[in-house]
């Protein structure tokens, strides 16, 4: 027959178990959001464990009946390793996971300050003065993520081109050029990017340049002039190039 004081001690013994599994939930949560790196930390994480196992095992054996104490010290003592094992190797996961992001993050930077070095270029190209002369020049409009609308800047370089044409003694062929970033399928991708190239045709036909001499052509995400693995690469890619020609 089962004892009052044997079901006590079996009550304590279910404490016991439910402090132990929130021990190991307290550590695997102190893992992950301190990831400082330093040797052998899960056979650190096993001491440690291994050392408060002890502890309850010690207390599970003096009270439980026709246990004794060192077993249960010495049973306490591998639950403790186990758990301080699974925290030292969450410890050694996650620091390996950060030093990945963090060279992928790295080298992240280097190719957005190239990319974006290579647009202040393109731009600063545009806002240095047109001469009556234009032939021969590329001149690039960008455009917003799956868009053909022209935005303000686009507008008042478009509005220089055709000034400079018009002034012009020569006539010109005018080449404009769709293009897009690689979001989209080919077949979306295609569409847009004539869609884009005719955008930019109609307003320089609205600024008074003859329809027939504008040419619309679309490659798609065919000829990009950035990577499109960052957000400063794809913006390039968004774009119309004008190639202005001499008749």
């Amino acid at each position: 027959m089962i004892k009052i004081q044997d079901l006590f001690n079996m009550q304590q013994l279910f404490n016991l178990y439910r402090l132990a599994l929130l021990f190991v939930a307290v550590m695997l949560l102190a893992s992950c959001s301190n990831p400082q790196p330093g040797p052998d930390k899960t056979a650190a994480g096993m001491v440690l464990g291994g050392a408060w196992g002890a502890g309850a095992g010690a207390v599970v054996g003096h009270n439980l009946p026709g246990t004794v104490t060192g077993e249960g010290a010495a049973v306490g003592a591998g639950f403790g390793a186990v758990s301080g094992a699974l925290s030292g190797a969450a410890y050694d996961l996650n620091e390996s996971e950060l030093i990945r992001q963090e060279k992928e993050l790295a080298a992240l930077r280097v190719q957005n300050a190239a990319n974006a070095q290579q647009l202040a270029r393109i731009q600063n190209k545009l806002d240095r003065a047109i001469t009556s002369d234009i032939a021969g020049g590329v001149y690039q409009v960008f455009f917003d993520p799956d868009q053909t609308s022209l935005r303000a800047g686009a507008i008042a370089n478009l509005e220089t081109i055709a000034e400079s044409i018009k002034a012009s003694p020569h006539a010109y062929t005018i080449n404009v050029v769709g293009h897009t970033d690689d979001s989209g399928s080919p077949e979306h991708n295609e569409r847009l990017a004539e869609a884009r190239a005719r955008t930019v045709s109609a307003y320089l036909a609205s600024r008074g340049i003859s329809s027939d001499r504008i040419k619309v052509k679309s490659f798609g995400a065919k000829r990009p002039i950035a990577t499109n693995a960052t957000d400063v690469g794809r913006q390039l890619n968004r774009r119309v190039d004008i190639y202005i020609s001499r008749d």
